[in-house]
């Protein structure tokens, strides 16, 4: 076995130290994935933020801090807004100026889309919570496995950190299961909750940035947060120059962070710097969108697609469609149950360079759809295969290792009969033909 790898890829590796620094003690304990500990400055006109913060106070002192919703409102374009450690039930809001949101140095802050649920009645073999009314929109039905029908609800429940699995039904529910009677405004567990923390999802997304005519939340900066069940996102981003740093997207829904792209009424998430996050144990998809000029770096994404969504469709550590001139490099992609680096439907232009995309469930980077990509320098190993393009074109694939990738080819090429009809992308190249690729100084094991 040749084990060789390249200077430059060791160099990455050892750049990236905190891709390693992810503590995952079991698979459904929420609680030990830790928030990386950071200290950034803190500012003379920050606002502060705690769990139990009082919208009587100041905001101005760490002892006298507003509730998150009153420092949304009230800080001041530019503001810096300090979240004292702890838990966050229900934090969410819409960001519509530029500020920074940063955790208090070395306290660790915990988002949660969830609420602590009590008063719980014992009911023929499990426990009951009545008036329960929340309740999420379903998934797509494209997106769903037909052996795990169940996904497409987003609902989640957790008993000390410990996730729950849904049914669909009061007779299904046992130890370990929960079913949530949306008619009847019922919430049922199979588990004992007595002593017990019992945490349900309450929220769709934690925050949502959109540049359009009357917000404009472009510039922001989110670092050394937590931010966990929420039932489809922690983070909708679309608004350009956004700056994502430190922080911890686990046990949300479908997706950690979701990057939009231009409509006719908003700005999409152009120019993000996504740096040094972790996006684990996500339904779905660790992070993806539509990002044109992305820097996406030094990030760990793995364990994604915990809901088994289905692999050839939607499911992913990180997937992107119809982005251009980004540069995704030095990121740990691994252990998702599913493909693990895919670009798709008419990207183009993009790098994809010194990552290491190892032990996942299908490819190790796909790039599909697509035109004109340089792949070099990853580690691609353990995976379902190794590198594939399809119906993509003008790339070139070089100074890659790939090992131990199973099926018989390490570097695919496909072509299908999808074609390009649209005619200002054919103009760029972007045709869905597979052709004019270059594949050189490759290691394959």
């Amino acid at each position: 076995m040749n084990s060789r790898i390249s200077l430059q890829q060791l160099q990455s590796f050892l750049l990236v130290p905190s891709l390693f620094a992810l503590v995952l003690a079991t698979p459904n304990v929420a609680s030990a994935i830790q928030i990386k500990d950071t200290s950034y400055p803190i500012p003379n006109n920050a606002y502060f933020v705690a769990p139990n913060g009082n919208d009587n106070n100041s905001g101005k002192s760490p002892a006298f801090p507003w509730s998150v919703a009153k420092a949304l409102k009230s800080a001041p374009t530019g503001s810096t807004i300090v979240f004292r450690g702890g838990h966050y039930h229900k934090a969410t809001g819409k960001i519509n100026k530029k500020l920074t949101l940063q955790a208090y140095p070395h306290e660790k802050p915990w988002l949660k889309g969830s609420i602590e649920v009590q008063g719980w009645v014992f009911d023929g073999g499990m426990w009951r919570k009545d008036g329960w009314k929340h309740s999420f929109p379903l998934l797509r039905k494209e997106l769903i496995d037909p052996s795990v029908p169940m996904a497409r609800y987003t609902d989640m429940v957790y008993i000390n950190g410990v996730s729950l699995k849904q049914v669909g039904s009061r007779a299904n529910v046992g130890p370990g299961k929960f079913y949530v009677d949306n008619a009847k405004n019922k919430l049922y567990i199979g588990s004992n909750p007595t002593g017990k923390i019992v945490e349900a999802t309450a929220l769709s997304q934690a925050f949502g940035l959109w540049q359009n005519r009357y917000s404009n939340p472009g510039g922001t900066i989110i670092r050394g947060l937590g931010f966990a069940h929420y039932g489809d996102r922690a983070l909708e981003v679309g608004a350009p120059n956004v700056k994502l740093e430190n922080n911890t997207f686990v046990w949300n829904g479908f997706i950690g962070v979701h990057i939009a792209g231009n409509s006719n009424r908003r700005v999409g998430g152009t120019n993000a710097v996504i740096r040094g996050n972790t996006f684990s144990y996500n339904g779905g998809v660790g992070l993806g969108g539509q990002a044109n000029s992305l820097l996406m770096e030094e990030n760990t994404i793995s364990h994604n697609n915990i809901e088994h969504f289905r692999k050839n469709w939607g499911a992913a550590g990180v997937k992107f469609i119809k982005t251009h001139g980004s540069v995704f490099r030095n990121n740990l992609v691994e252990k998702n149950y599913a493909t693990g680096i895919w670009f798709d439907v008419s990207s183009f232009n993009n790098t994809i360079a010194n990552n290491f995309s190892r032990h996942n469930e299908g490819i190790g980077i796909f790039y599909e759809l697509s035109h004109k990509a340089l792949i070099t320098g990853n580690t691609v190993s353990n995976n379902r295969a190794g590198i594939m393009l399809a119906d993509s074109s003008g790339s070139q694939v070089s100074n890659n290792t790939l090992r131990n990738n199973k099926g018989k080819d390490r570097i695919i090429f496909k072509d299908s009969s999808r074609l390009n009809k649209n005619r200002a992308e054919m103009a760029k190249g972007i045709t869905w033909i597979t052709r004019n690729n270059i594949v050189r100084n490759n290691t394959i094991n």
